[in-house]
């Protein structure tokens, strides 16, 4: 299953890059502005894409340029939904969302694509899941928030002496496309939802087929995959 959507993503942006106009990096000067402030508070931990690590990859400009991985290294912040990019670990530069279309990172022996859906809005990075151009495709946005939570402290016994620790949290949200390219986004991967998504929708017998399968009530990423590509290979 890894290997098949590996192979999925990394077609998608194969298919990228041979509309692409010169297999070169323009100018980077050109297309961000250099990022000094790592201070602040989205670079205190777990806020990063792949957290201390930075990736290779490859990235398509607005241009149909591409920014090679090989010169490069990749990040992304969560929480303000920036695109990092560095050659040395020390000048470190964001990129314009309005300069580039999408981006493939390579992280341990997996790829991942992601690209900009702009009338869904201009701001997020869209994770491709599944990708079908005729039946149904999967993407997902994550939004993480930097909460506060109480810790160590019996705050019934001593009131007023409450301590607080600060934690990223990931919220995940997935956008099902459907054939008529219509889209769904749903946060919780629950039976019930999922089933209102497909109410009205010709495939919801198919739908719910998968989902007496599986017989839960909650469901996790890769689930929610499957019903996906199950969706698909039942059209076929």
């Amino acid at each position: 299953m890894k290997k098949y959507i590996t192979c999925t993503l990394l077609s998608i942006t194969i298919s990228y890059i041979i509309h692409a106009q010169e297999n070169v990096h323009p100018d980077i000067t050109q297309i961000s502005k250099p990022f000094t402030d790592l201070t602040q508070g989205s670079f205190r931990g777990k806020n990063l894409l792949f957290e201390g690590n930075w990736v290779k990859g490859k990235l398509l400009t607005s241009n149909n340029s591409i920014v090679n991985g090989d010169n490069f290294l990749f990040n992304f912040d969560k929480i303000e939904h920036r695109l990092l990019i560095t050659a040395d670990y020390k000048n470190m530069f964001e990129i314009d969302r309005r300069e580039f279309k999408a981006a493939l990172f390579y992280f341990n022996d997996s790829a991942y694509v992601f690209k900009h859906i702009y009338f869904i809005n201009d701001k997020d990075l869209f994770q491709i899941l599944v990708n079908d151009e005729t039946r149904y495709s999967l993407y997902k946005v994550v939004h993480t928030k930097l909460i506060k939570e109480t810790f160590g402290i019996n705050t019934i016994s001593t009131p007023g002496n409450t301590a607080f620790r600060e934690k990223y949290v990931d919220m995940p949200e997935y956008y099902i496309f459907f054939p008529n390219r219509e889209y769904r986004s749903i946060f919780t991967l629950k039976k019930g939802p999922i089933e209102r998504i497909f109410e009205l929708n010709p495939d919801s017998e198919k739908v719910n087929e998968f989902l007496k399968l599986t017989n839960s009530k909650v469901y996790d990423e890769n689930e929610l995959i499957q019903l996906i590509l199950f969706l698909n290979k039942a059209s076929i």
